[in-house]
């Protein structure tokens, strides 16, 4: 174990696989991890065609995918480290998650400030350009930018499922159509959705993402209502489009509450679905009369885009 020092940050590493980076995150950032870096090595090669503004500066080097948070040094930091090892083996029951191994490195606390910033760069994604707000990349002809601070929330674009949702979003979220953007994390579907022109309230359970999802509302000059809530619990206006970036056992849960909530015609755009359970959703949505119009695959994780077919 890492010897403890005043001042010192640990960063834990865990190499794991691009299926359950998104869950390992949130795991880190639960045990108590302030900022959260994803390498992905296969990134560089796709980057290299981006204009020199775009290439990363580092952070994606050959290797397995990995998942870095850091802890700050208190008297409690290695039980939390035992509570993540058992919570991510505890995560295989749902997800591929590799060999899981993890990896502990000091790290100074004035390196750490600032060096987490080379990690994070502009990406593009369907219509939107994804920057942290200490960048100021040009868009193409007809982007839309999306400024997005990392923080204690998930969505920072480089996610499969949340990639898969920027590039339906422009399908379903119409100029004045209302939007429930359940799980918002970020908040970065509900900017998105903003910023075509909907009007957008935002749920989250966690207070933290909450909170985290209305400070990127600000910071992109949206108007987005953010609450704290479980699912569609308490929202009874109807939509025309509900958005759930989830997991597919939450996307299930989630549809019968869809359908009083939905406008007639109204849509619900699920993501977060890995291909082993797309079947599960699949009948889910079937069942409750919904009919795919549009459905998006990357990697191994499915979106979809579905329709209320009838009253």
């Amino acid at each position: 174990m890492l010897e403890k020092s005043k001042g010192l940050w640990v960063e834990i590493c865990v190499t794991t696989t691009p299926e359950a980076g998104e869950m390992v995150g949130e795991l880190l950032l639960e045990t108590g991890c302030q900022g959260v870096v994803y390498h992905d090595p296969r990134l560089y090669e796709t980057l290299q065609a981006e204009p020199a503004e775009l290439r990363p500066t580092r952070g994606t080097e050959s290797g397995p995918y990995r998942v870095a948070g850091y802890l700050a040094f208190t008297a409690d930091w290695e039980e939390k480290l035992r509570s993540l090892e058992s919570r991510i083996e505890e995560l295989r029951a749902f997800l591929p998650i590799g060999s899981g191994q993890i990896t502990l490195r000091r790290i100074k606390e004035e390196d750490w400030a600032t060096a987490w910033k080379e990690y994070y760069q502009p990406e593009r994604v369907g219509r939107f350009l994804i920057t942290p707000s200490w960048l100021s990349p040009t868009p193409a002809l007809d982007e839309i930018t999306i400024r997005l601070d990392p923080g204690m929330a998930f969505g920072t674009g480089t996610h499969p499922t949340t990639q898969l949702c920027l590039e339906l979003l422009p399908r379903a979220a119409q100029p004045g159509a209302l939007v429930y953007d359940i799980g918002t994390g970020s908040g970065i579907l509900a900017i998105a959705a903003a910023k075509l022109g909907a009007k957008v309230i935002a749920v989250d359970r966690d207070p933290v993402a909450a909170a985290v999802a209305a400070e990127n509302c600000v910071l992109n000059q949206v108007t987005v209502s953010v609450r704290t809530g479980d699912l569609l619990n308490d929202l009874e206006e109807p939509a025309d489009l509900v958005i759930a970036n989830i997991l597919a056992e939450v996307v299930i849960e989630l549809i019968p509450q869809a359908i009083p909530r939905l406008k007639p015609g109204g849509a619900l755009l699920a993501s977060g679905i890995i291909a082993r359970k797309a079947g599960q959703v699949q009948a889910a949505l079937t069942a409750a009369r919904f009919k795919i119009i549009h459905s998006l695959q990357k990697e191994d994780w499915l979106a979809y885009l579905a329709v209320r077919d009838g009253d």
